[in-house]
């Protein structure tokens, strides 16, 4: 799969814009994408998906990406199975109708990510974490080269967060570029980069770097009791 190249995109809405983003994600990349809230996360998100125009620049060597919104965003009845299928609508532009390869390919989804019990329950009457789940499980049959989820952590209990950021990782694992917003700084700690977005600009930087009590406080306004990237209590 290709990778993704950002060649001075301008992301914005209304007054609100980003400065110019020059960025190169490899295939099999994670980036966290960081910052407060208002701080144009999902601005960027969406930009990036195609959902907003960028106001300048380009973005290169994507194919279609995939997004992702926040826990809770997606509501349906469906059951999680047909929803996973829907992912693979777009290969078939002129049929309305799953195919039996459609569903097949869902449950395989869906059995990879431990979820394949939920194939036949409505997706509106699961939980958050499952829901998730079953999302990340249509973003495999979507097969799309980049992958932007928006807050994918939030709302989840801990073993239910550990299974998404599990998921995550087989989705960069098979040569998607992925980009996730978060708040969940131990998340961030554990991506190939960190991409911060606050007052001070945009910075890209490897975790180590992009986390420290120096960086949090400057972009959140707090102190922190621990690394996020090791758990040692901060002296």
């Amino acid at each position: 799969m290709n990778g993704l190249m950002l060649e001075g995109l301008v992301a914005g809405r209304g007054p609100f814009r980003l400065p110019p983003l020059d960025l190169t994600v490899a295939p099999g990349e994670v980036l966290a994408l960081i910052g407060p809230n208002g701080a144009g996360k999902t601005t960027l998100l969406k930009t990036l998906a195609g959902l907003l125009p960028p106001l300048a620049g380009a973005m290169v060597g994507t194919g279609t990406p995939a997004y992702l919104p926040p826990p809770g965003a997606v509501s349906a009845g469906f059951s999680a199975l047909h929803l996973t299928a829907l992912g693979r609508a777009h290969l078939r532009r002129w049929s309305p109708g799953l195919t039996p390869d459609d569903l097949d390919a869902a449950r395989g989804a869906l059995d990879r990510l431990d979820v394949g019990d939920l194939a036949d329950r409505p997706f509106d009457r699961l939980s958050s974490g499952q829901q998730q789940l079953v999302l990340i499980a249509r973003l495999f049959v979507q097969d799309a080269p980049v992958c932007l989820l928006d807050e994918p952590l939030a709302l989840l209990d801990p073993a239910h967060a550990r299974a998404v950021e599990g998921a995550i990782r087989v989705l960069a694992g098979e040569g998607r570029v992925v980009i996730a917003s978060t708040h969940h700084l131990p998340f961030a700690a554990r991506a190939d980069r960190v991409l911060a977005l606050g007052r001070d600009g945009m910075k890209v930087a490897a975790p180590a770097e992009a986390l420290t009590p120096d960086r949090i406080r400057t972009l959140f306004g707090v102190e922190v009791a621990g690394c996020p990237c090791c758990g040692q209590t901060l002296g």
